[in-house]
């Protein structure tokens, strides 16, 4: 009955929760829109607002209710997940972002206290809380670091379409409106939204610092220097690019040589730390009365979570030591 209890009140809560965002996303999308727009227009504040964090992004709204966006605004690092979000590609603001958190921390913190309350089970369920707070942000990392990769790997392609269209005679935006109407998702998408803020007033230097700042790329803030540095003193820019794209695939080339001679050390790696899962699962295939001592007994459950939190550490520093800059 108390699980059945507790399984109603989530369900409610869940409800609840929907039913407030989905209020709050209607009503404030005219507002949200017009925001976005006042942006860039002339008679707005200088791109140095500020209001806004760096003078090249319009001012964020952290949220569909507009309490709680003027809670999060005055919150430290709100600014910077939005930041992150975008660079993520993920549909989110930032009041939404955090809901999920405090319902992944909430979930997990009450997961072990449906199978009796103790002080060890609340122990575990202090973990487990802050595990599912984390989870969200690792997650946004992860998505993060993925679509910078499939960007970085497209610029290549990019720089060749935007050097051969210089070399026919069009400019540097005409040239990038080709690349972006030519490339998919996500470096054609963001280069789409670059030329339609340089057509709604900012100028194609901002749009271009826009860009680099969203995508938070290092391959591509050597293109943006690139393009920076022929504006400034001269030169053949068509040049230029290709030879940017020959370093990129040459440190391209570098990191396929790096993950073929560290392959051997991963998969010794992934072995290693797969081994004592499976022997404990043989061992209590085998013998489920020996190996209860680890489930029943405080000891021997204080022990898996010491062995786990090894685990995770060598995974970690063996991750850390295979990451070679290049």
């Amino acid at each position: 009955m108390d699980l059945l209890l507790l399984a109603i009140s989530l369900t409610i809560l869940g409800a609840v929760v929907l039913f407030v965002l989905a209020i709050g996303r209607r009503e404030s999308r005219a507002r949200f829109v017009e925001a976005r727009l006042k942006a860039f227009r002339a008679d707005e504040k200088p791109r140095d607002d500020p209001e806004s964090a760096d003078g090249l992004r319009p001012k964020q709204t952290y949220s569909g209710i507009p309490l709680l966006s003027s809670l999060l605004a005055g919150m430290r690092g709100s600014e910077a997940l939005a930041l992150q979000l975008e660079r993520a590609g993920v549909p989110l603001r930032v009041g939404e972002f955090y809901m999920i958190r405090g319902i992944a921390a909430c979930g997990l913190f009450l997961a072990p206290l449906i199978f009796g309350f103790s002080l060890f089970n609340l122990f575990i369920a202090f973990l487990l809380g802050v595990v599912g707070y984390m989870i969200p942000s690792k997650w946004l990392t992860n998505k993060r670091n993925k679509r910078t990769e499939r960007i970085n790997a497209q610029l290549v392609d990019m720089l060749g379409m935007v050097s051969n269209s210089i070399k026919s005679g069009y400019g540097l935006m005409q040239s990038l409106d080709f690349a972006g109407g030519q490339l998919p998702a996500p470096l054609g998408l963001e280069l789409r939204r670059m030329l339609r803020e340089a057509t709604l007033g900012m100028t194609s230097e901002a749009a271009l610092a826009a860009m680099g700042q969203r995508i938070n790329s290092k391959d591509l803030d050597m293109v943006l220097t690139a393009i920076n540095i022929q504006r400034a003193v001269g030169g053949n820019l068509s040049e230029i690019l290709d030879k940017v794209a020959y370093t990129m695939r040459e440190r391209e080339r570098i990191r396929g040589d790096i993950a073929t001679l560290t392959s051997q050390q991963r998969l010794t790696g992934i072995v290693v730390g797969g081994l004592p899962f499976f022997m404990f699962a043989i061992f209590m295939v085998m013998s489920p009365d020996y190996m209860s001592v680890f489930l029943n007994e405080n000891i021997g459950r204080i022990i898996l979570i010491v062995a786990f939190g090894l685990e995770v550490l060598g995974y970690l520093a063996m991750k850390r030591i295979m990451a070679i800059e290049i």
